[in-house]
């Protein structure tokens, strides 16, 4: 065989051989990523996120004393640790005259300055019970520095023989004084209406 010959099969086969290279590359790239994607599947992992956490449980304190308790299923850190998203999301605190508040929400995203929590906004219907007194809305956001808890869409007061509605409310969630913005109705129940309401 010619050393021309010899010098076009040995092209021909690196040709190949490189062709083969590059398939095997791709495919090994592709799995590793399935792979990755499939990892952060099973742990939980909303994609831009950092550490996911079950059963979460975060106690804000204030003065030395505790300010409030937030508690939920699962949380997602953000990548940049500036922010937390919560699925069936808890904050229970105490009011000044003592008596418990608790803020119910399906989603929330807590956002973070270091260790410190500045805002929280809830979503999908959140409830928010103040003594006797149930609110109900589908967003709200509450500013623990403040205790100043917001929400601007309509917004349903259940307690105590009434019901209020209303569209925007504003509020301390420390000495329970809120106010309702606008559009705002009042009917008070009769009495087996109102045990119906609490029982319900």
């Amino acid at each position: 065989m010619s050393p021309r010959r010899i010098a076009k099969a040995l092209a021909g086969m690196g040709a190949v051989a490189l062709i083969v290279l590059l398939g095997v590359t791709v495919l090994v790239v592709r799995h590793r990523s399935d792979s990755s994607k499939s990892a952060q599947n099973a742990a939980g992992l909303v994609p831009g996120t950092l550490l996911h956490v079950h059963n979460f449980h975060w106690t804000q304190m204030k003065a030395g004393a505790r300010q409030w308790v937030l508690t939920a299923s699962d949380a997602n850190y953000a990548s940049d640790r500036t922010s937390l998203a919560l699925t069936n999301a808890e904050l229970t605190m105490v009011s000044d005259d003592g008596k418990a508040v608790m803020i119910d929400s399906p989603h929330a995203v807590i956002f973070l300055n270091g260790n410190h929590v500045t805002r929280a906004d809830m979503s999908g219907g959140t409830v928010i019970h103040y003594g006797d007194f149930i609110f109900s809305t589908d967003a709200a956001k509450f500013l623990p520095d403040d205790d100043h808890v917001e929400a601007d869409g309509e917004v349903t007061v259940e307690g105590e023989g009434l019901r209020v509605t209303g569209t925007g409310l504003s509020g301390n969630s420390k000495t329970r004084v809120f106010e309702l913005h606008k559009q705002v109705s009042t009917h008070i129940l009769p009495k087996h209406e109102s045990e119906n309401a609490k029982a319900g």
